[in-house]
């Protein structure tokens, strides 16, 4: 017995309504006349959000806090990270 594939429709489902999780609302800079466009995201668990990281300062957590705190320590991190290196081995 081959096993069925999931529908486009029923994947999309399956993704769009997965359990518990994070809502994260974000704020987006577009490069027109300085505009800004919300989006709420979904992520399964905190540290999925650290990939907002990848569009700099162009997105803006608005809620919850909890990602904006996570952000903040894994910018920190990759900062400290960068300066040391500058420094040199030790």
């Amino acid at each position: 017995m081959t096993p069925r594939l999931p529908t486009s429709g029923e994947l999309r489902r399956r993704v769009d309504e997965r359990p518990g999780g994070i809502e994260v609302t974000v704020r987006v800079r577009r490069d027109r006349l300085d505009m800004f466009q919300l989006a709420r995201l979904s992520y399964g668990v905190l540290g999925e959000a650290r990939q907002l990281l990848a569009f700099s300062d162009r997105v803006e957590v608005l809620s919850p806090s909890e990602v904006g705190q996570e952000l903040r320590a894994a910018a920190a991190s990759v900062t400290e990270l960068y300066q040391h290196a500058e420094r040199g081995p030790e």
